[in-house]
């Protein structure tokens, strides 16, 4: 066995690719649920409230606004970047890419060959 590298045979071929940036869906929906929690915070404890006529604690009406407002939060993330996505289509680009593959040459050497063993 020889410790010299194998001489390795490469082609490449060239082709025209689009490219075009895309929006991370769970980026934009996870920035707008906690948006719409911050501003339902805001709200709910800048609202004057009354212990003594309220049906609801305050407490209960927070929790409830806050599981539908990160509902609705996460929805229009996803509406938001979709419509990013739409806008994005248009400023696709081509671009020339190479694709290199390689395989190991065939080595016909007479010391290199294997003995056919008994």
């Amino acid at each position: 066995m020889t410790d010299e590298h194998p001489e390795i045979e490469e082609s490449t071929e060239s082709t025209l690719v689009e490219v075009r940036r895309t929006p991370n869906y769970w980026n934009f929906m996870i920035l707008f649920a906690v948006l719409a929690g911050i501003a339902i915070t805001i709200i709910t404890f800048s609202l004057p409230y009354d212990a003594e006529t309220a049906t609801y604690s305050r407490g209960t009406v927070y929790g409830f606004a806050l599981l539908f407002s990160v509902a609705f939060g996460l929805a229009l993330g996803a509406v938001v970047a979709l419509i990013a996505e739409r806008v994005s289509r248009r400023s696709i680009r081509l671009v020339e890419a190479e694709k290199i593959t390689g395989r190991l040459k065939d080595v016909d050497e007479p010391g290199n060959a294997e003995e056919p063993r008994d």
